[in-house]
């Protein structure tokens, strides 16, 4: 989009409403759709993030990296705990409570080692289906925005 800084400029209040808007409602969708508070979520995302980040080559296709389910091809690659407090920012004793409950709840394990992944049975059906729906919101969502950015009028 051409002029995108002018644009955004002077429709800053809609579009930060806009945008708001989604990420309020995401969240409140997260604490309630997934059971578990925001921080305990932010953890599982972050270290789910950390597990396959080496594997996901930008500008793949995803036939290259992904199964015939889609899900990755290959190894996760477990990390430590201290990695996660550095990625989110948190307190050490808060990473490692937020971890115990996602092991609690069979969403990350703990190998011989010491290193924290996500389990793939933590990713079930209801899991799916509610990144399906964010996906669809988020579409919708950058869409109103780009209209109303390419509805404002430049001088």
């Amino acid at each position: 989009m051409q002029d995108f800084d002018r644009r955004f400029d002077k429709a800053f209040s809609m579009v930060a409403f806009a945008a708001n808007r989604h990420l309020i409602e995401h969240m409140r969708r997260v604490s309630q759709g997934l059971e578990l508070d925001l921080e305990t979520v932010m953890i599982w995302g972050i270290l789910a993030h950390l597990n396959v980040a080496r594997s996901i080559t930008p500008g793949a296709a995803p036939a290259d990296i992904l199964d015939e389910n889609g899900y990755l091809l290959g190894p996760k690659h477990p990390v430590r705990t201290i990695d996660i407090v550095q990625v989110a920012g948190l307190p050490k004793e808060t990473v490692r409570r937020k971890l115990e409950r996602l092991r609690d709840a069979g969403k990350a394990q703990r190998d011989a080692d010491g290193r924290w992944q996500v389990c793939a049975s933590g990713v079930d059906d209801s899991v799916i289906e509610f990144t399906r729906e964010t996906v669809k919101r988020l579409l919708s969502t950058a869409r109103t925005i780009e209209d109303m950015l390419r509805r404002v009028e430049l001088d």
